[in-house]
């Protein structure tokens, strides 16, 4: 994210002697607007959408809709910078442009970059191998059942996880936070971890008329000689479904399908109101944390989302720093989003992130990452930490 900073502070200094124009020249840039009034509505909302994706100050569930539309918002925005320079105006277009440029600092988000850290030093450093998995359920034993080596890593963070005994008898610690999702199947969160558990804190967020199974665990290790918080969060879940509204605009039922985007619309905006709010709770466990954090799950939004903007003003993503080409993780219709992350503090390296897409029997796909945590390039690995605290369980 430094680089991306670097960018905006220089595109503000370029910035800053148009801002004087337009204050200066007030009432010329009102009589343009109503001359232009399209082009300039779309220069606005591609600075609001862009604003609001890199910095999210506004906790609404409005803002969440504004800044999920900000692929649509650019090639809008560029396409009334190209009409306003036909139109001979050079000084809102060439505005415009940059405001264009700054929103591709955000658009990165998308993309993973695979550049981690080339450091030859970090060859012979131990690494840290985290799994985050929305499993939604396993097959059945034998046949079709799951090769669980493939889910195995030295931290494993699963949502809508139903107990396994192929896959917990890899880790030797547990942290589990299940719920009945019907008479026959338990289903929540687990987070299982090769190193000890020495604290440990959860929470399960209610829910109306729906299984509970949105929440989050925060467990402290023990890691080397020192001690590390990772976070596994399952963000409230809208339980959308496009393909629904398709089959319906397929069939030529305007009917159901208009009734399918306003069912879409308002779970997305409860889906908004509710992520904003329990993002809020989760960063309560990790601000000012004096352990090295990384925080990972089901977010069940895009990298232009709220939540994510909120976590990189603190803490970094592992696909964008080390991921490679769009990552999707939704193995479901609309496909082309990445809802699952991984987010880490500045007391790591990251080697690799990668999306597990071979891993298809769930409606998720697994990311995976490696980490080196900074300070085992100088402070021996092979000793636990010292003065561990007692265990303990807060709901």
């Amino acid at each position: 994210m430094s680089t991306g900073r670097k960018i905006i502070g220089h595109l503000s200094f370029i910035l800053q002697p148009l801002l004087k124009t337009l204050r200066d020249e007030g009432g010329s840039i009102i009589d343009k607007y109503r001359q232009f009034p399209t082009a300039y509505t779309a220069l606005i909302y591609l600075f609001v959408s862009m604003a609001f994706c890199y910095y999210p100050m506004v906790n609404h569930w409005l803002p969440g809709f504004i800044m999920m539309s900000l692929p649509l918002a650019i090639p809008c925005g560029l396409a009334a910078c190209i009409f306003l320079f036909y139109k001979q105006q050079k000084m809102i277009a060439t505005a415009g442009i940059i405001w264009v440029l700054f929103a591709f600092v955000v658009v990165k988000r998308l993309v993973g970059t695979q550049d981690g850290y080339k450091d030859l030093s970090l060859s012979q450093a131990q690494t840290l191998n985290v799994l985050s998995f929305n499993s939604e359920t396993f097959p059945a034993h034998g046949k079709n059942g799951i090769d669980a080596s493939l889910l195995k890593a030295d931290i494993a963070c699963f949502q809508e996880y139903s107990p396994n005994a192929q896959i917990e008898q890899q880790y030797t610690d547990k942290l589990q936070k299940l719920t009945c999702f019907d008479k026959n199947r338990e289903i929540g969160l687990a987070l299982f971890s090769r190193y000890p558990i020495v604290n440990q804190y959860s929470r399960i967020w209610d829910r109306v008329k729906a299984p509970n199974i949105n929440g989050f665990l925060c467990a402290d290790i023990a890691y080397g000689a020192d001690t590390i918080r990772v976070v596994n969060v399952h963000l409230w879940s809208m339980g959308v479904r496009t393909n629904q509204a398709m089959d319906a605009l397929k069939a030529g039922q305007v009917g159901r399908f208009s009734l399918e985007l306003l069912d879409t619309f308002q779970r997305m905006k409860e889906g908004f109101e509710r992520r904003n709010e329990q993002l809020q709770e989760v960063e309560s466990y990790v601000a000012g944390s004096r352990y090295p954090v990384i925080i990972c799950g089901d977010f069940n939004e895009t990298p232009i989302s709220y939540s994510y903007g909120k976590l990189s003003q603190n803490f970094r993503n592992a696909f964008e720093e080390a991921g490679q080409g769009l990552g999707f993780t939704l193995n479901r219709h609309p496909y082309c989003v990445r809802i699952d992350q991984q987010f880490f503090s500045a007391d790591w390296h990251i080697k690799t992130c990668q999306t597990l897409s071979g891993i298809s029997f769930s409606d998720h796909f697994p990311v995976l990452a490696q980490y080196v945590l900074k300070k085992s390039l100088t402070i021996p690995t092979d000793v636990l930490a010292q003065n561990q605290p007692n265990r303990h369980a807060a709901d």
